[in-house]
């Protein structure tokens, strides 16, 4: 059961300086990641190797999210584990609102001038939502498979392990890994909207 009692200040800026702390992880990833070359080394690889570059890239990616995650929100981690087991339906249907329904209506309003203006604060804002997401579910990934109580360092090792696997599948893993990581985004979408409802 989920427990009624409110996040304290000190647990909400710990959370928050968690969730700061992942969007600039992942972003010095991704902008390392999206540096120009003069050819991509990956075009000239065999499908073996293309598949161990894609798996250790996934890896590591997931082992830095995961590991800051818990390492600085350990609370937050376990709440959404919880969250997860009590009701993961729920946080499906939240992952399709916030990953489905939130970009269609963001694209829908950047077609004027004015909605440009809430979209493209929008955009960054479902980013960080996107890259704690997936941060969650290492963890959740990693404490279901293990049988952890609370996500840990192991819980993630496992977590970032076997989603860098999804990852590495051909043609389908890019699919896997987004259905997989919908509850993380649902239920850290959701942790805005009742923020914002609570204002």
């Amino acid at each position: 059961m989920p427990s009624a009692a409110k996040p304290s200040a000190r647990t909400a800026r710990s959370a928050v300086g968690a969730l700061c702390t992942l969007a600039f992880v992942a972003a010095a990833v991704g902008v390392a990641a999206a540096q120009p070359g003069v050819n991509d080394p990956r075009s000239s690889l065999d499908l073996g190797t293309r598949l161990a570059v894609s798996f250790g890239a996934g890896f590591v990616v997931n082992l830095l999210l995961g590991g800051a995650l818990v390492a600085l929100g350990p609370e937050y981690a376990a709440r959404k584990l919880g969250e997860f087991r009590d009701d993961p339906a729920e946080t499906v249907v939240w992952g399709l609102i916030v990953g489905v329904g939130v970009p269609i209506a963001l694209a829908i309003l950047a077609i004027t001038i004015i909605g440009l203006v809430v979209a493209i604060p929008g955009v960054i804002v479902l980013a960080v939502v996107g890259i704690v997401g997936s941060a969650v579910m290492v963890g959740v990934v990693g404490s279901l498979l293990t049988g952890g109580d609370d996500p840990g360092g192991s819980e993630v090792l496992v977590g970032a392990l076997v989603l860098a696997l999804v990852t590495a599948i051909p043609v389908l893993g890019g699919l896997i890994n987004w259905v997989v990581g919908l509850p993380g985004i649902g239920m850290v979408g959701h942790d805005i909207y009742r923020s914002w409802k609570g204002r």
